[in-house]
């Protein structure tokens, strides 16, 4: 298999850390984790309630045609929660009602023919390359060996661990059966690097959630980098001499990022921090009236700096973020609200509409809605 190992095990590091972050334990299975089993048992929970609607161990041949094999599968399908599209659920049974005794012969070739090739091709030709219906009728005969499969998401995942692999609009036994043994492969590599069994459902969960918890890591990152600036500017300040009380309008080169647990982190200039608080005159930007303690080691209220753009973000910009005109300067009731308040968006509106301009001054050029699409 054609994978990325290096990328793959940061990916599994940060997801490792996600999940023990969460659950608040150590990661030490997967089985009986709780906070994994509340985001992905839901599946093993599906599995089996299909499995007893369905009961295609006790179906014979004679079955077929009588409507019996239908009304169970129909059922199953419709047990489906999240693993087929509601749009999927309606065409199966609108294909299966409108000609039952030809897709019981289908279904019956699934659950119990010989050949699953033949019969997955056999499904296509009937119901059509509908990936996510097709692969949950597979999965729910067998999750030992087949899964569901949600086409596009699960090609940005292999994307992410630079394997050439897509599932998209190629609905076909072999595609299928590649897109399973992908995972499988996948599946041994983390029972390796974790040192405990996975299921291939689990497998399959895991990279599902991949993209979850490397969001959740580079989030986890940037926090502890902007209180490492707080803690500096703090430390800072006895023996900072004050410079200009103007932005000085100009754009600042983006320094290289620094890697922590693989996620980009884009170096905070103290300096920069510190001066755009004294250019704020150490005043919240939201309410000049907002009261804060005086700092330990200074005569000057207690304030945070704030990257309006946030910083994880700097990738898409010619410039650094780290500069002045980008960061605020707030109490920490304002700036915890920002972060984790329900009036977050109308406090960065506000904070926006005041520097506009001098995001422009310094070639930061964003709209509001692209702004609030990052909180």
């Amino acid at each position: 298999m054609q994978i990325n190992i290096e990328r793959f095990y940061k990916y599994l590091d940060g997801f490792k850390t996600y999940i023990e972050t969460m659950s608040n334990t150590y990661m030490n299975d997967l089985s009986s984790n709780d906070f994994f089993l509340n985001q992905e048992g839901y599946k093993h929970d599906v599995y089996k309630n299909a499995q007893k609607i369905l009961d295609f161990q006790n179906w014979g041949s004679s079955d077929v045609g009588t409507g019996k094999i239908a009304k169970r599968v129909i059922q199953a399908v419709d047990e489906g929660a999240n693993l087929i599209h509601h749009q999927q659920k309606l065409h199966f049974k609108n294909k299966v009602t409108e000609n039952f005794k030809s897709a019981e012969k289908v279904l019956y070739n699934i659950y119990c023919g010989n050949d699953d090739a033949a019969s997955f091709e056999e499904a296509v030709k009937f119901f059509g390359g509908k990936y996510d219906l097709l692969g949950y009728l597979f999965f729910i005969k067998d999750d030992k060996k087949y899964l569901p499969i949600n086409s596009s998401n699960f090609d940005e995942r292999f994307n992410l661990f630079g394997i050439p692999f897509k599932t998209y609009r190629n609905c076909s036994s072999k595609n299928y059966f590649s897109f399973i043994n992908y995972i499988e492969e996948m599946r041994k590599i983390m029972e390796k690097y974790y040192g405990f069994d996975i299921t291939l459902l689990d497998a399959h969960s895991v990279i599902w959630q991949i993209s979850l918890a490397n969001k959740f890591v580079a989030q986890m990152e940037e926090k502890n980098a902007d209180a490492v600036l707080m803690q500096e500017v703090n430390d800072l300040l006895p023996k900072a001499k004050s410079k200009s009380k103007v932005y000085d309008g100009k754009p600042k080169e983006k320094v290289e990022p620094i890697y922590s647990n693989g996620h980009k982190i884009f170096p905070r200039n103290r300096f920069t921090a510190l001066n755009a608080l004294h250019i704020a005159g150490n005043c919240c930007e939201l309410n000049p009236e907002h009261e804060s303690f005086v700092r330990k080691n200074s005569d000057l209220k207690y304030m945070e700096p704030h990257h309006l753009v946030p910083m994880a973000y700097s990738e898409e910009f010619a410039v650094s973020l780290d500069v002045e005109a980008n960061i605020v300067c707030l109490c920490s009731n304002c700036h915890n609200e920002i972060h984790y308040g329900k009036k977050s968006k109308e406090l960065v509106k506000e904070l926006y509409e005041k520097r506009k301009d001098l995001l422009k001054s310094v070639e930061i050029d964003i709209t509001l809605d692209d702004l609030l699409a990052k909180y």
